[in-house]
């Protein structure tokens, strides 16, 4: 299977040669998961270091902490630091910020690609608690503390750039990419050439509707693997195009899966039936939620899954013998009202979903009971 991967490490053309597309951006989108230590102080100026300088093996274990793959980012950035296209990029800019009181979650890296060509990256949700928090918080608060610093690091990107922008991020970061050019200034969205969003969440309806947004949506490429939850979550006017993926379900979310063909995606016609199915019933679930429900649904799961006094969702499941338990206390614990609340909104998504998928509650013919023979008469 070729995926990312295989595309830095093959991929010997110049960016001047073959101009910068989405698996480009897909791949700076996925370093900025990547946490850099305090030592590389360079990294955080805008000054910044070249992509070879981050080969620190003496650093990879916190670089790596809590990603996806740990053996494929090793290998993912081995082959930018050798590769002829990427290994010229200079890595500046970067912020990482935690806020458990705000509930905010937030990261982003600036790629210097050439004089007169940057790109603005936004990193997705990570292992924390409070960032998955800030992710189910956009089904009823916008902005979210993250696309308000979005638009402020987007701001200061400018300042310290020159000629084209051009910006994106995975997950939530596709979702701040978005956010960050329909609301920065016009001059600096004028800049902007093309915003990526790579399995990007959606908006609610009163951004969608905004005159910034309807500016900013020609200039948006949004990329979707074919059974894609997270992507198509709230309200969706971006055009989307599908790739194919390697793995199944919520596993696609994974861009080491997303595959690769020829220097460019593998691309599929569309979502799968079974997926455009589950994500029109979670999304009529939202729709029919007020923003107070919404808020006090979220509220209440998050009250539960931060058991025990963890931080990640790592460390729930390692843990998961004695967090289990804990949450289902957890549950019981809670008021009477808040408890009949939340077990009635899951059953009318499991209402919902039974009307979108029937198929999966049909009795199979051979296990219907058998009728009684008529009487002969």
């Amino acid at each position: 299977m070729n995926n990312m991967i295989t595309y830095a490490e093959t991929m010997m053309d110049s960016f001047a040669v073959r101009p910068f597309n989405s698996v480009d951006s897909l791949i700076l989108s996925w370093v900025s998961y990547m946490r850099f230590p305090e030592s590389m102080s360079e990294i955080r100026s805008w000054r910044g270091m070249g992509i070879r300088e981050l080969l620190c093996a003496e650093y990879f274990s916190e670089m790596f902490a809590d990603l996806w793959n740990p053996e494929g980012n090793r290998q993912l950035l081995f082959a930018l630091a050798a590769s002829p296209r990427f290994r010229g990029i200079t890595v500046c800019g970067y912020v990482e910020q935690l806020d458990r009181e705000r509930e905010k979650q937030f990261s982003a890296t600036t790629f210097r690609i050439g004089p007169e060509l940057s790109y603005v990256a936004f990193r997705g949700t990570d292992d924390t608690i409070v960032g998955w928090k800030e992710d189910f918080n956009m089904a009823f608060q916008c902005p979210v503390p993250s696309q308000e610093a979005a638009v402020g690091y987007l701001s200061e990107a400018a300042l310290h750039t020159q000629g084209t922008l051009l910006t994106g991020g995975h997950s939530k970061g596709g979702n701040l990419s978005v956010y960050a050019a329909a609301k920065c200034a016009p001059e600096i969205r004028e800049r902007i050439r093309k915003i990526y969003s790579h399995d990007g969440p959606g908006f609610q309806e009163t951004v969608l509707s905004s005159e910034a947004f309807q500016h900013t949506l020609p200039k948006v490429e949004k990329t979707i693997p074919q059974s894609s939850l997270v992507g198509m979550l709230l309200e969706n006017q971006e055009d989307y195009l599908v790739v194919r993926s390697s793995s199944v379900s919520l596993w696609q979310h994974d861009p080491f899966s997303w595959m690769v063909e020829d220097g460019q995606f593998c691309m599929l016609s569309g979502l799968t039936p079974g997926a455009k199915m589950r994500d029109a019933a979670l999304n009529e679930w939202i729709r029919n939620l007020s923003e107070e429900e919404r808020e006090r649904f979220v509220d209440a799961l998050f009250e539960v899954i931060a058991v025990n006094g963890i931080d990640t969702i790592s460390e729930f499941s390692s843990g998961w013998k004695k967090n289990i338990p804990a949450a289902f206390q957890k549950v019981s614990q809670l008021d009477a009202e808040t408890r009949e609340f939340v077990f009635c909104a899951l059953r009318n998504l499991a209402s919902l979903r039974m009307k979108n998928f029937p198929e999966l509650f049909k009795v199979p013919r051979s296990q219907e009971p058998k009728k009684s023979p008529e009487p002969e008469t």
